[in-house]
């Protein structure tokens, strides 16, 4: 599995902000109100980043002996959990790149806007958290990561990766 791109976590943003803009625009040319962020979702997203971060425990701790440890072997961490995990962070970051997105799109909806209420901050503060929610799913995807052995190959060794079918 490939590492989540820069430039796709962009385009989601660019997306959502796009409709974070022009949605609200229309509701209110049509005389409704400018969506505004709850108090749920200013408390959900970060939880979300907090489990994240708390279930990532094991492979900070695994990559911290490893720094530290020359010669002496870590103890691993379970590869199907590690897969669980950064497919979960990566999943995480997709989803808070829209959060994110959605958010700007309001702030500046609401920014520009001839009058500035007070709803702006519920808005930034729903920004502030998507932040946050996207810094722990790249970070936590970062983690997950085989790291390069210093020969040019990730994760090389006997089976590491390796498609080959051996005859039993």
């Amino acid at each position: 599995m490939k590492q989540t791109r820069l430039v796709t976590l962009l385009g989601w943003a660019i997306s959502a902000t796009t409709a974070g803009y022009l949605l609200p625009k229309l509701i209110v040319a049509n005389g409704g109100s400018v969506p505004v962020a709850q108090l749920n979702i200013i408390i959900t997203l970060p939880a979300i980043a907090i489990i994240l971060a708390l279930a990532a425990i094991p492979v900070f701790k695994y990559n911290r002996a490893l720094k530290k440890a020359s010669g002496v072997v870590a103890k691993r961490v379970n590869p199907f959990y590690a897969v669980r995990l950064v497919l979960l962070a990566k999943a995480i970051a997709i989803a808070a790149s829209l959060f994110t997105g959605w958010h700007i799109g309001l702030v500046w909806f609401q920014a520009t806007a001839p009058v500035i209420s007070t709803a702006i901050w519920q808005n930034v503060a729903g920004l502030v958290v998507s932040l946050v929610m996207l810094l722990a799913g790249i970070l936590v995807e970062k983690a997950c990561r085989i790291k390069d052995d210093g020969n040019g190959t990730i994760g090389s060794g006997p089976g590491a990766g390796s498609s080959e079918v051996t005859p039993a």
